[in-house]
């Protein structure tokens, strides 16, 4: 251990500060995220999404990507494992049913242009209403609050840490 002086000549025991514990591994809650960054730029081959500096992104590369990573987000959709669910039902969603559709789709698109990642999978309308299934944990909280910003009604969302899953819901009754 390195010592220093002080004025009175005692030795002092000094120290070097580490930031975190380099025997403790980060836990990785999504199973679909890759443990390690490319070794330089990639492409999805399935949506076209560049992954540049550890973000993926919907950015042209120039010179062509060195590799080819499916992303995420298509490993999901591949795999038909969702990582949201949002379920919207009520008496008001069977008459606006086609505007609450508009709505998913707007959120989608603005959520993606800056989050490759966050798509909507599948939507499917089944006995209880619209049940949708998403790529990633943050797009059904979005939703549920926009729709319950428009149209109020009651939104609930629950995340389930050790699963890396969010499941939403909307109802609105009239």
């Amino acid at each position: 251990m390195p010592a220093l002086r002080n004025r009175s000549r005692a030795l002092i025991p000094t120290r070097r500060l580490g930031f975190g514990n380099p025997r403790l591994a980060e836990e990785i809650h999504d199973p679909y995220r890759t443990p390690a960054k490319a070794k330089g730029p990639a492409c999805c081959p399935d949506c076209g999404a560049t992954y540049l500096r550890g973000r993926w992104a919907w950015a042209r590369l120039t010179p062509a990507p060195t590799s080819r990573i499916t992303c995420p987000a298509c490993r999901r959709v591949h795999d038909r494992v969702p990582a949201g669910e949002i379920v919207l039902q009520g008496t008001f969603l069977g008459a606006h049913a086609d505007e609450a559709l508009r709505v998913l789709r707007n959120i989608e698109k603005a959520e993606s242009k800056d989050h490759p990642l966050h798509r909507i999978m599948n939507i499917r309308r089944g006995s209880p209403g619209l049940t949708v299934t998403t790529t990633d944990i943050h797009l059904p909280r979005r939703i549920v609050h926009a729709l319950e910003a428009s149209w109020g009604g009651e939104a609930t969302i629950h995340y389930d840490e050790s699963a890396h899953f969010a499941r939403a819901s909307w109802e609105r009754n009239d």
